[in-house]
């Protein structure tokens, strides 16, 4: 019987199979044609880059600057890349079986398989046209603007991986965790926040019924899965401006931590909203929804315990081998166990952005200290350098994409809309839970910096590429759509203003980080000290009793058992017997617990580093700078 299959193609393959070697000849054409594409692009903008720092240049970045590059290139290849027409012969025979694309979405190739006697023939068409049985058309293929259409497996597998790690290494772990309990709340709190009312708004703009179709097409369902992936902040142009600027190390760690953290909430978010698909429907379902709640935890806990555990074991065999005498060895083992963490998150039915991202501060801070001096430097390189790469090859991708995508849907309404309910969200999500925060920390988030986290909320690409994952279908396209415009206008317009609005809201600049403040709290917290110098430590960095509590933990214990740093691990766990001996390295530096500080030293600390409290007229706030 015939059967009729809808299935992706690839859009590099003819029409028809086994057709020749000169197809596949053509098929690498066009894919080293692509790949320069990218290449030119990449260059070009590096050295655009290189012009803008040495002109100090700040009011476009990188990042923006990829997307025009992106944008032009699209341009020049929709209208002038050429295109081949193609004949093709529909073939007569019965059908008495089809097999419908369930998404509702018209395939990019259809594969037909016919019984013609004894003889089974297989064709794979290009659909993009109905060509009567029997019949001949034309089909006219534009194939360098098939070759760069966005593939979001290569997205999530390449190019975002090295990204999410080396935003978790290049951390700032004193005042990222300094911050850790606010940054938290943005994330999870902030995020969930965000996704609902961006789902609310637009629902209810889509029930005013005025553009047509979209009260019949977005269910609370689809604004809810559009609110999940348009919460994935990503503001990388403002953090950029901001390390070279030397903005506030507070301000910065939280727009960091937030971003990094949302990201990894966001594509859990936005999986656990698809795991409610089967029981989406006019009636809310319960059940529906506590999948979501359980799929949503059981996700990032799993993720978050696989990454820390890959770190934990790359930190054991660097410790207790000598892969520091090879260090092209030892930088080869920390990039393949840190990819490995993102792998066995997804093996896990997990996320592998949790995964790798923990991952990354669990390498961060124990492997490191293990590593080779010459290592050290490698791993740091070898992780920017692919980030920058990345980085600027998605946005030139998403450049490419508004011109080389046919599939656009263009709805002007829903996009006002879009950006209003963003804005909005953010508005939800910035001011409450910072005024709730303020209620219990001793350095509170001032005025202007809850405006700059509102004006720093950026989309980029992991809001695009959750959108072009899941792209079937009008109502996806018309997401995709938005979404793209969403990523285009905040990059290129709240990253270049990012300048502008920090010196409208007098937000200082310039700033020297203290160095000094975290060698005391290193060698403080190995040393079992009073209650009134763990206070005045706690006003110096503010640090918690919990931070402070976990410093004592990680330096007494975790660091000697994962680390050449410390108490010799034999020490630490005499109980163990011959596996606390076993468990201590043979190159450790075992020098440093018998470091002692006095109340001379701590003086000479507060003397040189004292607390300036400053009052601010503008919103009465005291703020206190170390």
């Amino acid at each position: 019987m015939p059967r009729f299959a809808v299935e992706r193609g690839n859009p590099f393959e003819d029409l028809e199979e086994n057709e020749g070697d000169s197809h596949a000849e053509s098929l690498k054409r066009i894919t080293s044609i692509t790949y320069i594409v990218i290449i030119l692009l990449l260059v070009l903008n590096v050295c655009t880059i290189w012009i803008f720092k040495l002109k100090k240049i700040r009011y476009l970045h990188e990042s923006g600057l990829s997307l025009i590059y992106g944008v032009l290139a699209g341009l020049i290849i929709k209208y002038f890349g050429g295109t081949v027409n193609k004949t093709s012969k529909a073939p007569i025979g019965s059908c008495d079986k089809v097999e419908y694309n369930t998404t509702g979405a018209l395939p990019y190739y259809l594969t037909t398989e016919f019984k013609n006697g004894s003889e089974t023939l297989k064709r794979i068409y290009a659909y993009t046209e109905y060509i009567p049985q029997g019949e001949t058309a034309t089909i006219v293929i534009n194939k360098l603007s098939e070759a760069l259409q966005f593939d979001p497996e290569i997205f999530f597998y390449v190019l975002l991986p090295p990204i999410i790690f080396f935003a978790g290494y290049d951390l700032k772990k004193k005042h990222f965790f300094r911050n850790i309990g606010s940054i938290l709340m943005f994330a999870f709190v902030g995020t969930t926040i965000s996704a609902f009312i961006v789902a609310i708004v637009m629902w209810l703009y889509c029930q005013t019924g005025l553009e047509a179709g979209l009260k019949q097409e977005f269910i609370f369902f689809e604004c809810l899965l559009f609110g999940s992936l348009i919460s994935a902040t990503d503001p990388v142009t403002v953090l950029a401006i901001f390390a070279e600027l030397n903005v506030d190390a507070d301000l910065y760690a939280l727009i960091f931590g937030e971003s990094v953290m949302n990201d990894a909430v966001a594509i859990v978010l936005f999986d656990s909203v698809l795991k409610y698909a089967p029981y989406r429907g006019e009636q809310f379902s319960a059940v529906g929804f506590l999948i979501c709640v359980g799929n949503f935890f059981l996700t990032f806990l799993g993720s978050f315990l696989i990454g820390v555990l890959t770190g934990l074991l790359t930190s054991f065999i660097t410790k207790l081998t000598r892969l520091c005498d090879f260090p092209t060895l030892e930088t080869s083992l920390f990039f393949l166990m840190s990819y490995a963490s993102f792998l066995l998150s997804e093996a896990a039915g997990f996320t592998g952005i949790v995964g790798i991202l923990f991952c990354a501060i669990t390498q961060a801070h124990y492997t490191h200290r293990n590593l080779s001096a010459e290592s050290k430097t490698r791993v740091f390189e070898l992780f920017e350098t692919m980030n920058f790469l990345a980085e600027n090859f998605v946005f030139s991708y998403i450049g490419l994409f508004l011109f080389t995508y046919d599939g656009h849907v263009w709805r002007p309404g829903f996009i006002v809309a879009s950006f209003l309910a963003i804005g909005l969200a953010r508005v939800f999500n910035v001011f409450p839970l910072s005024g709730i925060l303020n209620l219990g920390l001793r350095q509170k988030i001032p005025c202007k910096f809850q405006l700059m986290m509102w004006w720093a909320g950026l989309r980029g690409a992991i809001a695009f590429a959750l959108a072009a994952e899941y792209s079937e279908g009008e109502t996806r396209r018309i997401i995709l759509t938005t979404t793209l415009m969403i990523v285009l206008a905040t990059v290129l317009v709240n990253g270049s203003t990012t300048t502008a609005v920090l010196e409208l809201l007098r937000i200082r600049v310039g700033i020297a980080e203290d160095t000094e403040s975290d060698q005391i709290i290193d060698q403080l917290a190995r040393k079992n000290i009073g209650d009134s110098d763990l206070h005045r430590l706690q006003e110096q960095t503010g640090l918690g009793e919990l931070g402070w509590m976990f410093l004592k933990v990680d330096y007494n214990y975790l660091t000697p058992l994962f680390t050449v740093e410390g108490a010799k691990a034999s020490d630490v766990f005499p109980w163990c017997g011959p596996l606390g001996r076993w468990l201590t390295s043979n190159r450790g530096n075992y020098g440093n617990e018998d470091i002692t500080l006095d109340d001379d030293m701590l003086d000479d600390h507060y003397q040189a580093n004292p607390v300036a409290v400053s009052e601010d007229l503008d919103d009465g706030e005291i703020q206190v700078q170390i």
